[in-house]
């Protein structure tokens, strides 16, 4: 769809640091009436409707945009809807989920959850959930569309930026004295490789504090990946990422060798779901264990 003259002239009536979506502009003669965008943020997506409420719920994560426009007088849901769903189709966007008018729910809050909801009941209602690519990235469109407006929230699929926060060595070694490991994110390899990164210093420099802190304490560190792989490689990288680590500790950090061992479960002991980008991430970790 394409931004026309005419709907130029209700631009002017935006809120103010509003725009359009790079994908996907606006309907002719809409004026957008409530505008937020975050950075990355978890995002509810339902896609299923059971006893009239919102089901099937999972949970996303990206760049996250939501755009409420106010629609053109005279123009029906269906009209607006079939616009915005043939703009998608055209493309390449795959359907998720569509219902419309009661099969959409009852009673539901948009502001609460998603795209979704916010038009449940009316027999104008119409909602559909769409995953596809456009200049190179993912996303996920979730829209709703009744008489009065239209919803649309866009997630650009993108993982957190990593490295901003590192674990002190004191909650290093509270984490240890509690459960007798602690899990450590803010060390980082390449996809496919155990050479460690330049900005896993910090947390490489808290894990010798908390040796000195405590000399008493000897370490397990054990290597984690996600399932992405055949079982044998990805055995072999968690090893030898777990010895660069302790390498990297013993060569740069000065911390005796005989205080450090390493050990790669690859796998073999997920903290959560494999299915997803964000439960593959949580599973790529190296773990310090106390011996």
């Amino acid at each position: 769809m394409l931004l026309c003259g005419a709907a130029l002239a209700i631009a002017q009536r935006d809120v103010n640091g509003s725009k359009d979506h790079p994908i996907l502009t606006r309907y002719p003669g809409s004026s957008i009436r409530f505008y937020n965008q975050v950075d990355v943020d978890k995002y509810p997506l339902a896609l299923a409707v059971a006893d009239r409420r919102p089901s099937g719920v999972k949970e996303i994560q990206g760049k996250i945009t939501k755009i409420t426009y106010q629609n053109p007088a005279g123009r029906s849901a269906f009209e607006v809807f079939s616009n915005y769903r043939d703009a998608l189709k055209a493309a390449g966007y795959r359907d998720l989920f569509t219902c419309e008018g009661a099969a959409c729910g009852l009673a539901m809050y948009w502001q609460q959850l998603n795209g979704l909801y916010a038009a449940g009941g009316p027999r104008e209602a119409r909602n559909l959930t769409v995953r596809g690519n456009s200049g190179g990235n993912d996303y996920t469109v979730a829209m709703s569309v009744n008489t009065g407006f239209t919803i649309l929230h866009f997630v650009e699929h993108k993982a957190m930026e990593g490295g901003l926060v590192t674990a002190s060595a004191a909650e290093l070694a509270e984490g240890i004295d509690r459960d007798g490991h602690i899990s450590v994110y803010a060390i980082y390899f390449d996809t496919g490789k155990a050479d460690l990164k330049p900005e896993s210093g910090p947390a490489l420099a808290e894990i010798a504090t908390l040796l000195a802190m405590k000399p008493a304490l000897n370490l397990h560190v054990v290597g984690h990946t996600d399932s992405v792989g055949g079982l044998a490689a990805n055995m072999k990288l968690s090893a030898d990422r777990a010895a660069s680590v302790v390498r990297a500790l013993t060569t740069d950090r000065k911390v005796a060798a005989s205080r450090l061992s390493s050990n790669g479960v690859g796998p073999l002991a997920p903290v959560a779901t494999n299915r997803t980008e964000e439960g593959r991430a949580k599973n790529r970790r190296v773990d310090l264990v106390g011996q």
